[in-house]
């Protein structure tokens, strides 16, 4: 006979996703291309998210690319049915004191030589610039814009991308991609989520339609309709609003953002095709100068207050993107934790009704990723000569975290870096970060001593040389879209 104990769980067999918008297409497509068929999966497109998805921001990291393709989503899709277009990262324009501006650019993991890490090297030679020996950072900065080739020889291979995107026409896509024959799609508003101890038990849509899952993914962004019926401990009170438009374009801009700061935040464009995206980001009692400063009537507008809950996953519900975590798109921190939990949850898909391992390890994952996207953003504020007034001291009114504080000591005085499991920004991102706001080690690894100065001169001459030279022949990220288009028209065709 079989004891209580060990009397078998029954097994998942469906989930719902709840809520459209970036989240729930994202969502619903890589799920619907991963899960065994046995398992029946819901859509509940019960609202819109456009307005508070302006806060996933627009420009994504190169983990994007792998991502895509697990989502069903391939690189040629992006190319001829939207306006997304390449990025290779970020640049910051009068950041702090001495109007800093640098390339926050993605890139391969930088050289070691002689198990000495690049940067010591330009200690040693009394050089303060990172940026020219960042192929994708020189790159970014001439508007130019290839492929990186698998040639580790090439001067443009360490490169990497990441894409410029509109939150809508990107869930677009995803809604596209997913499987319709795995997902049916309920278009209703929900009216009650109801509840039992610790779970989900049924929502109720505004139609009459009573639905019930075994796993409820709580897609519905800051509103967290299902989550926040489980847990109350959202934790943050700093109030962000947004304004975006549309400013026509008749070429395709450089393959980057450029994010200016401002007394009341900060400016951001991006190229896209066909236009340039502009978001401005402030606290609400700067409204009237950040509508100034934005130019025009803003097609959209939206606000959020930035935060977590201290668990995603409570009882038989899992939180995904801003329903558990909403971050200042200052980096592509807020699409990458978005793509970060799908991935995490399809990881975890639970095996029966009890759920508790797998809610414990992916509670440990989301806390981790929650406090390092904390650590880079706040990272930012970290140098003198920002502006005194409301979104700044704000921003910088909590003290810093002990983490962060350890990252920077160490940087600054030795050239170290302190890594922690499981950060969403590798090593090249907090080297790229620290010399970018103006961070320089005070003494360099006494390793790099041994190699001689000569040769150590020449190599970083040839090296910039390579690269500068490379970027001279790469042609404009507008041509090389075009030119791509045009193939994959005719590859189409």
């Amino acid at each position: 006979m079989t004891s209580e104990a060990n009397k078998p769980t029954p097994s998942i067999e469906r989930i719902a996703i709840c809520g459209a918008g970036l989240a729930g297409h994202i969502t619903a497509a890589a799920l619907s291309r991963h899960l065994p068929r046995s398992i029946q999966i819901t859509l509940v497109d019960c609202q819109d998210n456009a307005d508070t998805d302006l806060f996933y921001g627009s420009v994504t990291g190169p983990s994007a690319y792998d991502f895509h393709l697990s989502a069903g989503l391939r690189e040629p899709s992006l190319v001829l049915e939207s306006d997304t277009a390449f990025s290779f990262g970020t640049r910051y324009v009068r950041w702090g004191g001495n109007d800093r501006s640098w390339m926050q650019c993605f890139h391969q993991p930088l050289p070691i030589l002689d198990q000495v890490l690049f940067h010591h090297y330009l200690t040693q030679q009394n050089l303060d610039q990172l940026e020219p020996f960042l192929v994708s950072a020189v790159a970014a900065r001439k508007g130019a814009f290839a492929h990186p080739p698998e040639q580790n020889a090439h001067p443009l291979s360490p490169a990497e991308y990441g894409y410029q995107f509109d939150p809508a026409s990107y869930a677009e896509l995803f809604a596209g991609a997913t499987d319709k024959a795995r997902v049916d799609v309920v278009a209703s508003t929900i009216s009650v989520v109801e509840c039992g101890p610790n779970r989900i038990e049924a929502i109720r849509c505004a139609d009459g339609r009573l639905l019930t899952a075994d796993l409820y993914v709580d897609c519905t962004g800051p509103k967290a309709l299902l989550l926040s019926r489980l847990a109350s401990d959202f934790s943050g009170n700093r109030r962000l609003r947004a304004a975006v438009s549309r400013i026509p374009a008749d070429q395709l801009g450089a393959p980057c953002r450029s994010l200016m700061a401002a007394d009341f935040g900060w400016q951001a464009d991006t190229p896209l095709k066909g236009s340039i995206m502009r978001h401005t980001i402030f606290v609400p009692e700067a409204e009237a100068s950040a509508l100034l400063a934005h130019g025009m009537a803003p097609a959209q507008t939206g606000e959020v207050t930035l935060g977590c809950y201290a668990q995603a996953w409570c009882g038989n519900c899992v939180g995904i993107g801003q329903a558990a975590a909403v971050f200042e798109p200052l980096t592509p921190a807020p699409i990458m934790l978005l793509q970060r939990d799908i991935e995490r949850l399809l990881s975890l898909i639970p095996f029966s009704d009890e759920m508790s391992v797998e809610r414990r390890e992916y509670n440990r994952q989301y806390a981790e990723d929650c406090t390092h996207t904390e650590l880079f953003n706040r990272a930012l504020f970290e140098t003198p000569g920002l502006p005194d007034t409301p979104y700044w001291r704000v921003a910088r009114d909590e003290p810093i975290h002990e983490k962060l504080a350890r990252k920077i000591e160490l940087f600054e005085n030795r050239g170290v870096h302190v890594a922690f499991d499981l950060e969403p920004f590798n090593q090249e991102d907090w080297t790229i970060l620290h010399y970018g706001m103006g961070r320089r080690p005070a003494r360099y690894d006494r390793v790099a001593d041994q190699m001689p100065e000569g040769k150590i001169r020449n190599y970083l001459s040839n090296m910039r040389g390579a690269i500068e030279n490379m970027v001279e022949a790469m042609p404009s990220h507008d041509a090389y879209m075009k030119n791509l288009t045009s193939y994959l028209m005719q590859q189409k065709g």
